[in-house]
């Protein structure tokens, strides 16, 4: 399954949502949801085995680096094919 968190740390429903994921799930991370990987804050949510990456252009638009997070960070292309892969969504 595909979870999708576009909203930032103060938001209840998006913990919830990562809290849902499972070992081989990805947890992808879009606008102001990359400040998940502040502190890296969605690791200690998420269980093992769940992959988490974020938009690599929502990213740098709010000022980070590439080198500020261990995290993969993906073109909208890549997020694309990671939905094609898995039609289970949650948004």
């Amino acid at each position: 399954m595909v979870i999708i968190v576009k909203y930032g740390l103060n938001n209840e429903i998006e913990r919830r949502k990562m809290e849902f994921a499972e070992p081989g799930d990805t947890v992808v991370l879009i606008q102001n949801g990359v400040f998940w990987l502040v502190g890296n804050e969605a690791r200690k949510i998420v269980k093992e085995g769940v992959q988490i990456c974020a938009l690599k252009d929502d990213y740098l638009a709010r000022g980070y680096d590439e080198g500020d997070t261990s995290e993969k960070l993906i073109s909208y292309e890549d997020f694309i094919e990671i939905l094609e892969k898995d039609h289970r969504t949650i948004g």
